[in-house]
């Protein structure tokens, strides 16, 4: 079972967490970051084009520039969450994703990395997981976007309507036959396990943090 994080005195903060359960969060991070490079179109070079665009080469540069023009709107439910609109005005929003969604993308994919990195260094049994502060606020953010991806799997909208769904959840655990709509509705029980895991390791490294 998962253990709060903590600070300890050298200032890094730390938690302990289950072999089992360290996969799963490095494997729901893996998915929400394939999920936004397949629906954004961002293949595994998108960082050498970041560095394209600090680069003295003007032609460099130029290719940069073009391709940030290829930033697409999201198609998928939760990737628009990740990448809302910042305009209701559809040309300056179409404007906004090609001047700043491939950084921000770009962003959002090193912190599921860096997650990913981090737990595969533990190893595979239950072991402590330390973050120093930049790792820390790694985590935090991708920690959210993944909580995003499954809110919106889950058809959540607002954080209150998670207790509406578990409490939905257990009705349907104690009522037999019930119908393939109430289960639809409810969610997965692996998703929300997940989401309840996520939202409290979050919760746990705010506090460590404060």
């Amino acid at each position: 079972m998962a253990h709060a994080f903590r600070r300890r005195p050298d200032g890094s903060l730390t938690c302990r967490l289950e072999g089992e359960e360290k996969a799963i969060i490095a494997q729901v991070a893996q998915e929400t970051a394939e999920l936004i490079r397949m629906d954004l179109g961002i293949d595994q070079g998108s960082g050498v084009i970041r560095r394209a665009a600090d680069s003295e080469d003007p032609l460099q540069r130029l290719e940069a520039e073009f391709a940030a023009r290829d930033a697409r709107e999201p198609s998928d439910s939760a990737v628009r969450r990740l990448f809302p609109a910042a305009s209701e005005d559809p040309q300056l929003a179409e404007e906004f994703r090609r001047l700043g969604q491939q950084d921000l993308a770009g962003a959002k994919l090193e912190d599921l990395r860096a997650v990913m990195t981090v737990l595969d260094a533990t190893g595979g049994g239950s072991s402590e997981v330390s973050l120093d502060d930049d790792q820390a606020i790694s985590f935090l953010k991708a920690l959210n976007d993944v909580r995003i991806v499954l809110a919106d799997r889950l058809g959540l909208q607002r954080d209150g309507d998670f207790d509406t769904v578990r409490m939905l959840q257990q009705i349907g655990e104690r009522v037999e036959g019930a119908s393939t709509e109430d289960e639809e509705h409810v969610g997965s029980d692996v998703v929300i396990a997940v989401y309840e895991l996520l939202s409290w390791l979050q919760e746990s490294l705010l506090r460590a943090m404060d």
